[in-house]
């Protein structure tokens, strides 16, 4: 970010002046902000800072409701959120017509007469998704504890101890009382 010079009041009183025109009292915020990002990037990539085009703002009174002044970091913040894409309003895919599946012969010399509009431009070649069959298939998981046999082991005693041993180590010899 580059340093700009601070201005005088005399500059924001001038800056008010080309917002003053711009403003109806009862204005919504965010939208006002949308329709005039342009004027504001342009001032900001200019000579003017955030902080001085906020001055500039509050001076004429195009704030919130609350009055609050703008600072530097909320105007960028707020003038970010009003460009964001409108909820309801997103770039929505067009759903594909259905094709004809069959089509008649026409006798030579004879004019095809349809009732259909004309097909409109397809979009690029897509290539096809790769092959699912190549897929790796996995068994479906499961939450379940497989169920043991309720016999006991065929260990002897010494299996048992010898895996005690393994396991835990040689037992520590006892002290004589």
């Amino acid at each position: 970010m580059s340093l700009k010079r601070r201005p005088t009041d005399a500059d924001i009183e001038a800056l008010a002046e080309i917002f003053r025109p711009l403003w109806r009292h009862g204005d919504i915020m965010r939208p006002w902000l949308r329709q005039h990002h342009e004027l504001l990037r342009s001032l900001v990539h200019g000579e003017w800072s955030w902080a001085a085009v906020g001055a500039a703002l509050t001076k004429v009174g195009i704030t919130y409701r609350t009055g609050t002044p703008w600072t530097d970091k909320r105007l960028r913040s707020e003038l970010s959120r009003a460009l964001m894409p409108l909820k309801g309003y997103r770039q929505r895919q067009p759903k594909p017509e259905a094709q004809p599946m069959a089509q008649t012969a026409i006798p030579p010399g004879a004019v095809a007469q349809t009732d259909l509009p004309p097909n409109p431009p397809s979009a690029p070649n897509v290539p096809p998704p790769p092959a699912v069959a190549a897929a790796p298939r996995f068994k479906p998981a499961s939450f379940r504890i497989p169920e043991s046999s309720s016999t006991p082991s065929e260990s002897t005693p010494a299996d048992i101890a010898r895996s005690h041993r393994q396991t835990f180590g040689p037992p520590e010899p006892k002290e004589p009382r």
